[in-house]
């Protein structure tokens, strides 16, 4: 049990960031350790999990103020931690509405925490992060939360459009704040465990890793994604769309979707495919999936490529352009494939989806 909990405690990583992707991996995943039972037949290999993510109260959930940490230089004292089985997931300053710009002084004072740049070298206790998922300053009136590393132009509002107020304020005997809001959507031991294990992406930037997490409406669309493959309605109600503005992160989205149903036991490893209309963003996606380390992702290389990957194995994740299908069924092969746990996720869908592109599909 020591040697797993070393794996948390005592990470070697040349940044904070491959700290937290090193953990990451071990929470989410299991470590392997070998341990001498007694029995008489030596060492066995175990893995050991840190977290129930199926059963999310059934963790040892506490909240503390004024954790206390030791920096390199001084003490490093953040409002709200949030333990899962003794592990700190979750950090939240908190600051007063009345000063001047009380969300910016909060993030600053995350960004000091983490030792995030050149100017706060020595003056935090990055340690406190390895393992942190959300980081999250709120003020009352407003909220913002991010990752490990994220920096201040990037901080964002979480939004639920499924919590009621009225619910909120019974439970609060008050009415609701913006922080209110975030905490009680973000912070819930569900949702927390959920975004901690598909949700976040470690993605190689001008040769830096970068830690993302999914905003709101990313999370959003990808449950509700989910909920009407499971609603299983009719021949109608299988497909939906997904809308993006242009940089909003479609290709994350496609990402954690794909997460999200391999993950799902009632599908059956199932059969993804990934279609766009053009080569650079057919390119585009694929790096997404591979520098994100999603499982075995393989791009079409020629039509003949893709009818062979389509009518192979189950479990496969295609990504081609819809120009391939132009000849992928000759009329002596009129199918594919007859299985039911076939998904296909289209880029820049209004392209695809009416006149001779859609037909080829």
């Amino acid at each position: 049990m020591k040697r797993a909990i070393r794996t948390l405690t005592s990470v070697q990583a040349a940044s904070l960031v491959e700290a937290n992707s090193l953990v990451h991996r071990a929470l989410v995943h299991t470590v392997s350790v070998e341990q001498d039972t007694g029995d008489g037949q030596g060492k066995k290999g175990r893995d050991v999990r840190f977290i129930d993510f199926d059963d999310p109260r059934s963790n040892d959930l506490v909240v503390t103020r004024q954790f206390r940490v030791r920096g390199s230089a001084h003490d490093v004292v953040p409002d709200v931690t949030l333990f899962v089985n003794g592990i700190p997931l979750v950090v939240i300053e908190c600051k007063s509405p009345t000063i001047r710009t009380p969300l910016e002084q909060g993030i600053e004072d995350m960004l000091q925490y983490q030792e995030v740049g050149d100017r706060y070298r020595g003056m935090g206790a990055p340690r406190l992060f390895h393992a942190a998922q959300i980081l999250a300053v709120t003020c009352r009136a407003s909220a913002r939360y991010a990752t490990v590393g994220t920096p201040a132009q990037f901080w964002a509002e979480w939004r639920d459009k499924d919590l009621s107020l009225d619910k909120l304020r019974k439970e609060l005997d008050r009415d609701p704040e913006p922080q209110d809001v975030l905490l009680w959507s973000l912070a819930k031991p569900e949702t927390l465990l959920e975004i901690t294990r598909g949700f976040v992406a470690f993605e190689p930037v001008h040769g830096r890793l970068v830690r993302k997490v999914a905003r709101y409406q990313q999370y959003q669309a990808v449950n509700k994604a989910v909920e009407r493959i499971r609603a299983r309605r009719g021949a109608d109600e299988r497909g939906g769309v997904i809308w993006h503005t242009q940089g909003s992160g479609k290709s994350l989205t496609m990402l954690w979707l794909a997460v999200k149903l391999r993950s799902l036991p009632e599908l059956r490893n199932p059969t993804i495919v990934v279609v766009t209309d053009r080569i650079d963003l057919d390119d585009q996606i694929t790096g997404t999936f591979q520098r994100c380390g999603f499982p075995n992702p393989v791009q079409a290389t020629s039509v003949a490529n893709l009818r062979k990957l389509l009518r192979g194995a189950p479990g496969q994740t295609i990504l081609t352009t819809v120009q391939k299908f132009q000849t992928a069924t000759p009329a002596n092969v009129p199918v594919l494939s007859d299985e039911e746990n076939v998904f296909v996720l289209v880029d820049e869908a209004h392209r695809t989806e009416y006149g001779p592109l859609s037909a080829m599909m």
